[in-house]
């Protein structure tokens, strides 16, 4: 069982969706995933920084668990919809 701040672990050769370009754009503000290589998290918040000047942009850490989960920070951000949507099946 995994304890707390532990990483989930995967099947080496698995591939994760996990990338940069996966941010989610705020008023005023970006969210960019960190996936903890130190390397390309800055770049990705060097090269956001320099494409949105007047924005914040924030890095959230351990962003891979999100990946893990099927998803990144663009994709859990979407909206619902207020109402469930009802959908005709065979002409009813």
């Amino acid at each position: 069982m995994l304890q707390e701040g532990e990483a989930k672990p995967r099947l080496a050769g698995t591939r994760l969706a996990a990338s940069y370009v996966n941010f989610y754009l705020a008023n005023g503000g970006v969210i960019v995933p960190q996936f903890g290589d130190a390397k390309r998290d800055e770049e990705a918040i060097r090269v956001l920084s320099e494409t949105y000047p007047h924005h914040s942009v924030v890095g959230i850490e351990n962003a891979r668990e999100i990946v893990l989960a099927g998803g990144n920070i663009h994709c859990i951000t979407q909206q619902q919809p207020a109402e469930p949507i009802s959908v005709a099946v065979n002409g009813d």
